[in-house]
């Protein structure tokens, strides 16, 4: 009898332990106000407002990102979210995100690319990659890609 009881107080906490940390899948909602924020042959930043929505009643943290940078469909690099970001609970809201690529992050063939930008006035931009986030306990990562023709 008590083993049964025991069991059944055990069972009880799992349940009551499980509902606090069911997880709502968070939705990219809409990626917009793109734009160059800088420009060199050493880096290239890019900052973009990201509307994410965590239907969580907990808030999730961004943690880390593997994302690659394209210009005019050309690879220039590695890329990794500059600002550590936090998504509140039930939030449905948009939030700026700079994308920052490094000389030593950057593919050789980049370069060219980079000058060549020179005489453009817009370009095709693309961010592909996942981004990992972290809420309690649980990680998960979800993709990110989107292209968009952007003024310099």
């Amino acid at each position: 009898m008590n083993k049964i009881f025991s069991f059944l107080i055990l069972l009880t906490l799992c349940f009551s332990l499980y509902s606090c940390i069911e997880y709502k899948e968070v939705e990219v909602i809409d990626v917009s106000d793109i734009r160059v924020k800088s420009l060199t042959t050493s880096a290239v930043e890019i900052e973009f407002k990201m509307q994410v929505n965590n239907p969580n009643n907990y808030k999730i943290s961004v943690v880390d990102s593997d994302l690659e940078l394209f210009i005019k469909n050309e690879k220039i690099g590695s890329a990794k979210i500059q600002d550590k970001i936090v998504l509140p609970k039930k939030s449905n809201k948009k939030h700026t995100i700079v994308v920052e690529t490094g000389l030593s992050d950057m593919l050789s063939g980049a370069i060219p690319v980079l000058i060549g930008l020179m005489f453009d006035k817009n370009i095709e931009l693309q961010v592909k990659g996942d981004i990992k986030a972290r809420a309690k306990q649980l990680s998960k990562s979800f993709p990110v890609d989107f292209k968009e023709r952007v003024e310099l």
